[in-house]
């Protein structure tokens, strides 16, 4: 594997630059072959790259990559950072909650399930959740929230 292409492609997404991490993330994963131990990650990296570049098809690389992941829980988080950039988020959840199944002590699957998953009691416990009275008073109560990024969830 292109290990500098691999260093300098997260360097360039940690610095917001998509465009510049969406090409070293190509050139790591031209350099390696779908058996490789590192694939999945690699792959997913760069679908997210591709999904924050406004490419389609990047959201498709991630839900690839992590279809056939059983050991990085990384892909997961990949995955869901691509899902909420594109509006998704009971799959960006689910993808996050099956990541922390696999990687339990990840600080990052359990930050970013922290900021995702979070949603306060009802009101009126003995009404539903969907009830008229338990909807109003949520709303009536409701905060605004923090707007959650794709790079919150990263770093």
């Amino acid at each position: 594997m292109d290990i500098q292409a691999y260093k300098n492609a997260k360097e360039a997404l940690k610095a917001k630059d998509y465009k510049a991490a969406e090409r070293a993330f190509r050139l790591a994963l031209d350099s390696i072959d779908e058996r490789h131990g590192q694939y999945n990650s690699v792959f997913s990296f760069y679908g997210l790259a591709q999904v924050l570049n406004a490419d389609e098809n990047g959201l498709l690389s991630c839900r690839d990559a992590a279809s056939t992941e059983v050991f990085e829980g990384e892909v997961f988080l990949n995955l869901a950072c691509a899902e909420w950039h594109s509006g998704n988020r009971r799959r960006a959840i689910a993808a996050i909650r099956h990541g922390v199944k696999i990687d339990a002590d990840s600080p990052q699957l359990n930050r970013a399930r922290a900021q995702l998953d979070c949603r306060k009691k009802c009101c009126f416990s003995f009404l539903p959740r969907s009830h008229k009275l338990n909807r109003l008073v949520g709303r009536l109560l409701r905060r605004p929230a923090p707007v959650l990024t794709v790079h919150h969830l990263l770093y």
